[in-house]
């Protein structure tokens, strides 16, 4: 999978303060395209403990528009490891997942999905802003017609993920 080049050459924009910032403006792309490159480069950005495993489970809960986005994803690449996309029906086999992405639904316990992970090197990612309080490392949401983030280094840690410091110095 390639990301569009124009979604590509955006988000390095936003993340690196690049001059391509106008082009953004000129070329809008939909909400959860932009969400889903955030995702990627928050993967990207991430250093899980060492593994054997050649492949990086993204692993998705809930329905909503980064569906397809995400799912753009499988077996690309990312950090040398091949990008798996599964899609869970329940909380049973979360602590599998590298990177668990909740997204839009009324039934996600968050409390039980986190105490469930443990201190399992799982990255959480949401763009529901009522997750944001929750232990979920990595909330995106719209602010000011931008799309930001936060990120909860302490809930990282407890899980033995390490963050760049590149994106917690550009997490809001």
């Amino acid at each position: 999978m390639k990301i569009k080049p124009s979604i590509y050459k955006c988000f390095i924009a936003i993340l690196f303060g690049l001059p391509w910032v106008q082009s953004c403006r000129a070329d809008p792309a939909p909400e959860y395209k932009l969400k889903a490159a955030f995702l990627y480069n928050f993967i990207l950005l991430t250093e899980w403990p060492k593994t054997v495993n050649d492949s990086l489970r993204l692993c998705v809960i809930g329905k909503g528009g980064m569906d397809e986005a995400i799912n753009d994803f499988d077996g690309t690449e990312a950090n040398k490891r091949h990008i798996r996309v599964i899609h869970l029906l329940n909380y049973s086999n979360i602590e599998a997942c590298e990177v668990l992405y909740l997204g839009e639904t009324d039934s996600i316990d968050i409390q039980n999905i986190l105490n469930k992970l443990g201190e399992s090197p799982v990255l959480t990612v949401s763009d529901n802003f009522d997750l944001v309080k929750s232990g979920v490392m990595i909330n995106m949401f719209p602010e000011n017609r931008r799309l930001v983030f936060n990120v909860n280094v302490e809930s990282a840690k407890h899980a033995h993920l390490t963050l760049s410091s590149r994106l917690v110095r550009l997490a809001k």
